[in-house]
């Protein structure tokens, strides 16, 4: 498959720093996702060279070292990155967290308390997402009196088929669209002094802690009539959603600006793979750690049940149906008979 990455990072431009404008960047990560992280962010220097751009990390445990493994991607930009430890103990123990989505995802709701004061919007993005064009466009979106600009969730039905129904119940009427908060541009100069972390946290004790997409219900519930909405084609493509409706590699790299791998990860090679997931790749092959995220992939790819355990499930289901259909088919013969008996 041909791609338009290079085979190597490219020095930054340190004439186009001077003239840059800012970009503030902020995403939360845990030990667990540094790797991932750098390919995000390798994909988002590389694409946004002429942006003097700011990355926020929001961590409760990074060791020196990953900091330092960070920090380096971006000073080899000439960006610049900054290290915000959030404090674990202020999240109740009844928030509901999973593997999925863990302890980290809520710590964006800290935003509003902790940036300074010179940001005043910030472009917060998850770090299984890659950042295939300039983001300049997107950054500077006029939030026409909003507090967030944000995509709506690809994935997301109404009425809603979990626990989330009963709790967005009361917005329905009001024409509610639910949005991902995967990508989420902050007018942070309008935020400030409107809402804070405690917000959020009286929120979640109200709903009961009910959340089945934890800290995005939150955003939802609470910010749902202040959001300005943007395409999610280009800003928040949901890359097996798209896959799973016709839209291939080459459609992604024409057309989309930040894809996001929600869901199964191309990093996680127990589960059946599709062809957008080489822009993941792609990036990932510029990093220190190609060699052994691909050998991750490929342990998950020989040991890990999922794929026979699914295509066993596929089979089973694919009999089931099968019996089915032939019950139907000797029911039609019978009424055919029938019919004919009659005189039809």
């Amino acid at each position: 498959m041909t791609n338009e990455i290079p085979s190597e990072i490219p020095a930054k431009n340190e004439a186009a720093v001077k003239s840059a404008f800012r970009m503030n960047i902020v995403t939360s990560l845990n030990s667990r996702y540094v790797r991932y992280a750098y390919v995000m962010l390798t994909s988002l220097f590389m694409n946004n060279s002429a942006a003097d751009i700011h990355a926020y990390f929001l961590h409760s445990g990074l060791s020196d070292s990953e900091q330092a493994l960070l920090a380096g991607l971006a000073e080899s930009f000439g960006n610049t990155a900054h290290f915000i430890a959030i404090d674990r103990t202020l999240f109740p123990a009844s928030l509901p967290t999973t593997q999925m989505w863990s302890l980290e995802t809520y710590f964006r709701l800290t935003l509003p308390d902790l940036m300074p004061e010179d940001v005043d919007r910030l472009l917060y993005l998850d770090v299984d997402m890659i950042i295939d064009k300039p983001l300049k466009e997107l950054y500077s979106t006029d939030f026409e009196g909003k507090l967030f600009c944000v995509c709506p969730d690809m994935t997301a039905v109404s009425p809603f088929p979990d626990s989330r129904g009963d709790i967005f119940k009361e917005h329905m009427a009001g024409g509610f669209t639910y949005f991902n908060a995967g990508m989420m541009l902050w007018n942070m100069k309008e935020l400030r002094g409107r809402y804070c972390f405690a917000d959020y946290m009286r929120l979640a004790q109200r709903l009961d802690y009910r959340m089945a997409a934890p800290d995005q219900d939150l955003l939802n519930y609470l910010h749902w009539e202040q959001v300005k909405f943007l395409d999610e084609y280009r800003y928040n493509l949901f890359s097996r959603f798209a896959y799973n409706r016709g839209i291939h590699y080459a459609d992604v790299k024409k057309e989309a600006v930040i894809i996001h791998f929600a869901g199964f990860k191309p990093w996680e090679g127990e589960y059946v793979h599709y062809d957008i997931e080489q822009l993941w790749w792609d990036y990932a092959r510029l990093t220190p750690f190609y060699q052994e995220l691909l050998e991750d992939f490929l342990h998950d790819c020989l040991m890990l049940p999922t794929v026979p355990d699914t295509l066993k499930k596929l089979s089973e289901d694919n009999e089931r149906l099968r019996e089915e259909l032939n019950k139907s088919a000797a029911l039609c013969q019978k009424l055919l008979a029938l019919l004919e008996k009659q005189g039809f």
